[in-house]
């Protein structure tokens, strides 16, 4: 799936999206002991990965929140 992602003003969270009705956040975690990046749908955990997805594109835009 195509996500277009912009900057957040949260140090943690550093990237959301808007997908459909669903608010997507991306968090930083504490790499190596950890994986790179969770994602977060609604607030809710979905997944943690370290690979950011080539479907993914992340714009200098700040995504208001």
């Amino acid at each position: 799936m195509d996500v277009t992602w912009s900057k957040t003003n949260d140090p943690t969270a550093l990237w959301g999206a808007r997908v459909g009705a669903e608010t997507w956040v991306v968090r930083i975690n504490d790499f190596p002991e950890e994986h790179l990046y969770t994602l977060y749908v609604n607030g809710g955990e979905l997944g943690s990965f370290d690979e950011w997805p080539r479907q993914w594109s992340r714009t200098e835009e700040v995504l208001s929140r």
